[in-house]
């Protein structure tokens, strides 16, 4: 299986952002000020075509994103767990994919409007949002590059290897979509796998 890439780092991200947020106790009052939206399990926090007035951050749960394909099937684009940005910092823009909580989830809001007065006050606050957009469109070409580059038995011993967490927490139809497989080839994958472990012993 080909080599894994080093992930790219996000500095506004994960415990990054508690960090960026401590060194200053306004700049920490001014987050713990922001609202808190609860989600419910399968609450849908914005639908593909609709155009997000906030960022979101995920303080508790988990929520993934969704499209249609060409035949109208649902497909899994990608999952948020905590500690990670929905959204995009620049202009608002239409939504490709719909965002449904998995789990019941709390978000932090960051309004567009209380976005910009920040960074007007904190120019280097941009530069910070932007690395971090950076960092994930990174993580997605990466995944594009295995889905083209890696059959379904490495894809999925991939994402075991870097993300064990999250792999405990999606139902086994969740992780198929988002391999691109079905559930009843995960299935052959997992129950292969299994025997293989079993002759190494």
């Amino acid at each position: 299986m080909p080599k894994s890439e080093t992930a790219p780092t996000c500095p506004i991200c994960g415990p990054a952002l508690l960090a960026y947020l401590q060194q200053s106790p306004a700049r920490l009052a001014r987050w713990a000020a922001l609202p808190r939206l609860a989600l419910q399990r399968g609450q849908v926090l914005l639908r593909a075509g609709e155009t997000p007035a906030a960022l979101w951050w995920v303080e508790q749960g988990l929520l993934r994103a969704s499209f249609l394909d060409a035949s109208g099937r649902e497909r899994n684009h990608a999952f948020y767990p905590e500690q990670q940005w929905l959204g995009l910092p620049g202009p608002p823009q239409t939504s490709p994919v719909s965002l449904e909580a998995l789990e019941p989830s709390r978000l932090c809001v960051l309004p567009y409007a209380a976005l910009q007065q920040w960074q007007a006050e904190e120019p280097g606050l941009a530069e910070l949002l932007w690395q971090g957009l950076s960092a994930q469109v990174q993580r997605l070409t990466a995944r594009e590059q295995q889905c083209l580059m890696l059959d379904a038995g490495q894809r999925y011993q991939r994402f075991l290897a870097e993300e064990p967490e999250l792999a405990r927490r999606l139902k086994q139809r969740q992780l198929a979509s988002y391999l691109g497989i079905t559930d009843v080839a995960l299935s052959r994958i997992r129950r292969r796998l299994r025997e293989q472990a079993g002759l190494s012993l």
